[in-house]
């Protein structure tokens, strides 16, 4: 009897010391032969590269579900499942797109795609249109170079990307102002406000589309342009026009617009130098006609969720996307850093906090996002249409987390990017990996307002405080050889720890 009692009281021991450390109970089961596993399937051939709305992604979303079922987390999506149905519309080619252009009696017709690109378009339709000239299309006070009260409904012409500057000029001091980032989505947000039809882009560096001519000659070898990205664009459905449809015109188009060109753009960027804007003068007509070749479809996040015991309405989102790039032309886009590490990472770490044994205070929700590499649809899908979004307190992004740049020099280096007032995080962060001896080397990187980039961007946008750990680029982003052998699974099995146990301190302080 002695020893029978013996017995039970080293069990009811055994049983309150797993109960007091729920932390280490989570990282027991964070383990690299797992990780390995689950993210070699994700990112194997038979998915096909994982494209929203493609069959290989149906496959990975029913696989990432099925993770969480396992684990035993609750649905969160629709109709008490794990699936969220986001629909988009995809614009494919167009089946043909045409700009006419008339100077005095004659009457010039350039065709899609050898005079421009039009892939973007979703809806067809036939417009005559005033044309205005907008140089680089930057305005923020210092610079002004397009008036917002005269652009409605009209087409802009803007040169691609940020003007050269000289040293010492009025333009150099005003650039310095922003960073290229900044700059750019200057740029974005001022043509969106000016309430343009359509843009006509063009490329100083690429006058004659050559880039875009040349990009599918040798599939053999295949580039940044090469995947699907470049091909079909993705829109919500339905389909509400935000932003001006977007043309990037050749040097014959531009020629045909504006008569002596060159002349006249020598003589805008010397302007400009000097910080005054002398807009170009634009007499022709234009006439737009296109005939788009339009998709509906429907793809799915994967949403699971933990239920707060205390705290039930206080919600902590942790989210990864699990789409890529597709299959064309014989290649195969596996991504296996971006992202199937995100979304492994993501289906982990709920795992840890079901290995836990506790339910912690806060509702934790894990999403794997699609059509993330389409303009972030998934997550922004999630934030636009879930109710009570002011419940959410935190977010926590997981994108490309499974590398060193270089795979034959393994690296320690992580960036850490968060909301700039948030610095709690990064102290909490830190701390994290000092106390555990992950081996990791935190890069800080605040940031004001991180609303674009990846996944963070929606929930930014709501004012949702955001952490986002991130290994960087790398020479295979984007690129068919993202593979499962260059992931760092040390690296990687380090940030999943870090993440699950700052995620449960923040989920029970």
């Amino acid at each position: 009897m002695k020893r029978l009692f013996s017995s039970i009281f080293s069990l009811l021991i055994v049983a309150a010391t797993l109960a007091q450390n729920p932390v280490q109970n989570g990282l027991a089961v964070i383990k690299r032969k797992t990780l390995e596993s689950q993210l070699t399937f994700l990112s194997s051939d038979v998915l096909a590269g994982r494209e929203a709305c493609s069959e290989g992604a149906k496959i990975a979303g029913e696989y990432l579900a099925s993770l969480y079922q396992q684990y035993g987390l609750s649905p969160a999506g629709a109709n008490k499942t794990f699936y969220q149905p986001v629909p988009l519309n995809i614009a494919h080619k167009p089946h043909s797109a045409t700009i006419s252009i008339k100077n005095n009696d004659e009457k010039v017709l350039f065709n899609f795609p050898e005079d421009f690109r039009s892939e973007r378009v979703v809806k067809s339709f036939n417009r005559n249109c005033e044309v205005i000239w907008a140089g680089y299309g930057l305005n923020d006070g210092s610079i002004s170079e397009m008036d917002l009260t005269s652009y409605e409904n009209k087409i802009v012409i803007r040169l691609k990307g940020l003007p050269e500057t000289k040293y010492n000029s009025r333009l150099n001091k005003w650039y310095k102002e922003h960073d290229e980032r900044e700059w750019n989505k200057i740029k974005a947000q001022t043509l969106k406000e000016s309430n343009a039809f359509a843009v006509f882009e063009f490329d100083l560096n690429d006058p004659h589309l050559n880039k875009y001519k040349n990009q599918n000659k040798d599939s053999e070898k295949p580039h940044k342009r090469s995947s699907g990205i470049y091909k079909k664009s993705y829109y919500p459905n339905p389909y509400s026009r935000t932003e001006p449809y977007y043309y990037l015109i050749s040097k014959d188009i531009i020629d045909q617009l504006i008569p002596e060109f060159d002349e006249q753009l020598k003589n805008y960027l010397n302007s400009l130098q000097k910080g005054k804007v002398k807009p170009i003068v634009i007499s022709s007509d234009i006439q737009l006609d296109v005939n788009a070749n339009n998709q509906e479809c429907s793809c799915n996040n994967i949403v699971a969720k933990i239920e707060g015991s205390t705290y039930p309405n206080e919600i902590i989102v942790v989210g990864g996307h699990y789409d890529h790039l597709g299959n064309y032309d014989g290649h195969i886009w596996n991504g296996a850093d971006d992202n199937a590490s995100g979304a492994i990472g993501t289906a982990t770490i709920a795992k840890a906090f079901m290995a836990t044994g506790i339910q912690p205070k806060r509702t934790i929700i894990f999403a794997n996002w699609t059509a993330e590499e389409r303009g972030l649809h998934g997550s922004s899908y999630f934030a636009n249409t879930f109710d009570g979004i002011e419940n959410i307190k935190y977010y926590h992004n997981y994108d490309m987390v499974g590398r060193s740049a270089d795979p034959s020099k393994p690296d320690s280096i992580v960036s850490f990017i968060y909301t700039a007032s948030w610095d709690r995080s990064i102290i909490k962060a830190k701390s994290i990996v000092e106390e555990y001896n992950l081996g990791l080397r935190i890069s800080p990187k605040p940031w004001d307002k991180p609303t674009s980039g990846s996944d963070n961007a929606p929930f930014a946008r709501k004012d949702i405080p955001i952490i986002w750990f991130h290994t960087e680029g790398h020479p295979q982003y984007h690129m068919p050889d993202d593979t499962v052998e260059k992931i760092d699974w040390n690296k990687f099995e380090a940030i999943v720890k870090t993440s699950f146990i700052m995620l449960w301190d923040l989920a029970n302080e």
